[in-house]
């Protein structure tokens, strides 16, 4: 029942995101990010990741600066 709901949730937020460009706002209450957030998640349960490609989703582990700072090369200060 889950996976259902997950392929509705990422078929007509997916549908949504292919109209926005075209139609001035079908439903106005959602916002292009909300869809996007609710498709990027139905399709992460579906089993497809395609938050990698995306570069401003950011994932749950290290950010860039703490690994940058764990480096065994040094850190490097930019003045």
């Amino acid at each position: 029942m889950k996976r259902k709901l997950a392929w509705i949730g990422a078929i007509l937020s997916g549908l949504y995101l292919l109209t926005v460009g075209p139609i001035p706002d079908p439903i106005p209450f959602i916002d292009e990010a909300a869809a996007l957030a609710i498709f990027l998640k139905c399709t992460s349960y579906l089993g497809f990741d395609l938050g990698k490609w995306l570069p401003f989703i950011r994932k749950k582990g290290k950010s860039n600066t703490s690994r940058r700072a764990e480096s065994k090369k040094g850190v490097i200060i930019d003045v």
